[in-house]
């Protein structure tokens, strides 16, 4: 036993060693130069990760794997052995140049853009690449939505088929149309801020149906005005964490209906109401924060919001996932799982995207949710669904591209499948000196189509 031990030990060192002999220092650097001149990467990448295996790494061996993954678009393997290759020689410029492409052409433009400013001047000169500022960017958007079933919906009435008297308090959210205008600030490599100014506009139309018969059918434009803050704090092993705020001022000249009391005869009874215009305003606001972890191809992210929208408290905890599916990373895959809680309700909302490089600087986005979205928040609360009714599912599409160097434009589409519960209210009887009631709710399904774009200037 102790003799084949021995063999099979002799027998593994003969092999390793012949290995070493085979990847000899010249054999090694004659070999992938000719590989590097036919631009054979896929001979340089297999030789030159044997040899390094073998303890044989120099500068020139460090260039040619990293020019070989750079061609086969697998930024995040060169970008390693760029900054190798800088540890043997920091004062060269190809490999510098070569390291500033890797981090953009890998998803990491912030880094790139700090990088970017240790740069000589002699190669900020030649590529001219984006400097981080204090004033980073200007993005203005805007956009709106068409409901093709609207005015079906504000007239509808449809109570139940049996001789009680029902009330019903109706407001429906219709066509609106809105505009945005953002700054994003580079503080510092560890610091940036980002914040939003909103103006929203929104046709909005309330019905009274009371006594067997319409009231007060009225139109009326509700406006928002909103304030969104995100300042971002970056750590050293590819994390940040940011927190957000943001605020919504909601005016409206409408109508406030009030439910005063029953009048006998006849029976069924009669409801006794006070219908009166108000100056409506409503505050409301989303608060949290995020925390992302990015590796070398995915990243996770964990977020946690507290709001008051529509007078009522919510909750939000949201775990998310994001992968790139290939080594150029020009598919990137990202799932995000919601537990959104508001009294009495709790439930789990999905959002999927998925990101497609179509050819240089051209993407596509696809997307979808699936869940019961009403007073919800999303994309670190920059975004809030506060409308009377609830988005049931929606799927859509986002298509970005440079118009030029500095200015990036897009523009998206999206389908939802939406329901307004309309709430049927009727007397039941006296109990404890008390009226009480009962409700019947019925679904009104409609379909929204809502369309933005936007521009982004980087300065």
């Amino acid at each position: 036993m102790k003799s084949g031990i021995i063999t099979i030990l002799v027998i593994i060192s003969y092999f390793r060693l012949t290995g070493q002999e085979n990847l000899s220092f010249s054999y090694v650097d004659s070999t992938t130069y000719a590989a590097w001149q036919k631009q054979e990467w896929n001979s340089i990448i297999e030789i030159g990760n044997k040899a390094i295996a073998n303890n044989i790494d120099y500068y020139y061996l460090r260039m040619r794997l990293g020019i070989a993954y750079y061609e086969k678009m697998q930024y995040n393997d060169a970008l390693l052995h760029f900054e190798k290759a800088l540890e043997f020689n920091s004062a060269d410029e190809t490999a510098m140049e070569y390291k500033y492409y890797s981090l953009l052409f890998s998803g990491k433009s912030r880094g790139a853009g700090y990088y970017a400013k240790t740069l000589p001047k002699s190669l900020l000169d030649k590529i001219k690449p984006e400097l981080p500022k204090k004033i980073d960017k200007i993005i203005i958007e805007g956009g709106f939505n068409i409901l093709p079933g609207f005015d079906t919906l504000k007239t509808i009435i449809t109570p139940p088929p049996d001789p009680k008297n029902y009330r019903l308090e109706k407001d429906v959210s219709g066509k609106f149309q809105f505009g945005t205008f953002s700054l994003n600030h580079e503080l510092n490599r560890k610091f940036s801020l980002f914040h939003s100014f909103n103006f929203l506009q929104t046709n909005g139309f309330q019905q009274l149906y009371f006594n067997f018969n319409k009231y007060n059918e009225t139109n009326y434009t509700l406006n928002q005005l909103q304030y969104y803050i995100a300042p971002t704090f970056y750590g050293k092993k590819n994390n940040s964490f940011t927190l957000f705020a943001n605020i919504m001022y909601i005016t409206a000249n409408n109508y406030k209906y009030t439910y005063l009391r029953l009048a006998y005869p006849p029976s069924p009874p009669n409801y006794i109401y006070k219908i009166e215009t108000q100056s409506f305003v409503l505050w409301q606001y989303v608060a949290g924060f995020n925390y992302l972890k990015s590796y070398k191809n995915d990243l996770i992210d964990i977020t946690a919001t507290f709001s008051n929208i529509n007078n009522n408290y919510q909750i939000q905890l949201i775990t998310g996932y994001g992968f790139y599916a290939n080594k150029q990373k020009t598919i990137f895959s990202k799932t995000n799982i919601t537990l959104f809680s508001q009294k009495p309700d709790i439930k789990f909302i999905f959002n999927q995207s998925i990101k497609f490089k179509i050819i240089k600087q051209l993407w596509l986005d696809v997307f979808g949710s699936y869940g019961k979205l009403r007073n919800y928040n999303e994309n670190n609360g920059y975004t809030v669904l506060n409308t009377h009714d609830e988005t049931l599912y929606r799927i859509g599409t986002k298509l970005s591209f440079p118009i030029y160097r500095k200015l990036n434009f897009y523009v998206s589409y999206s389908y939802s499948v939406k329901n307004l519960p309309l709430e049927y209210i009727y007397f039941t009887g006296i109990k404890q000196s008390k009226e009480t009631f009962q409700t019947v709710i019925q679904n009104k399904k409609y379909n929204q189509h809502l369309i933005y774009g936007g521009l982004i200037w980087k300065f």
